[in-house]
């Protein structure tokens, strides 16, 4: 069963954030749900199996004023055990109607370039490839 989060469930996104990713990782990640639950033009999706939270996904409006609406997949996050069962498509499913809801024409998703389950899921679920990015950094 797949229901829009509620600040309240931000203890249960968290622990399904935890299994899924570091502790470092999971404290930004937090900071951005927390954001996206007490925004009007971002969303937040869980899944239950059994009455048992174990994947969300996160979805957000890029325009705003409605002039070009366009809606993103911010992150699909699923705890361990319940990967490869066709959890993140259902949310991947629910996020785009949701974005048809909101009257978008585009909806747009990123993923690692070496993230390639991911990049054929998007493939497979009707997205076509942009372009490939590189980030940068070096400490100064």
């Amino acid at each position: 069963m797949i229901r829009e989060a509620k600040i309240s469930d931000l203890e249960t996104l968290s622990e399904i954030l935890l299994d899924d990713n570091t502790k470092e990782m999971a404290n930004y990640e937090n900071f951005l749900i927390r954001d996206a639950l007490t925004s009007y033009n971002k969303i937040v999706f869980i899944d239950y199996e059994n009455e048992v939270p174990v994947a969300f996904a996160q979805c957000s409006l890029i325009d705003e004023e409605k002039l070009n609406p366009i809606a993103s997949l911010d992150q699909i996050c699923i705890k361990k055990n319940y990967q490869n069962k066709g959890i993140a498509k259902r949310l991947l499913v629910k996020c785009e109607a949701w974005a048809k809801e909101k009257e978008c024409k585009k909806f747009s998703a990123k993923c690692n370039i070496e993230d390639i389950n991911t990049m054929n899921m998007y493939s497979h679920s009707g997205f076509s490839e942009v372009n490939k990015v590189a980030y940068f950094s070096k400490d100064i």
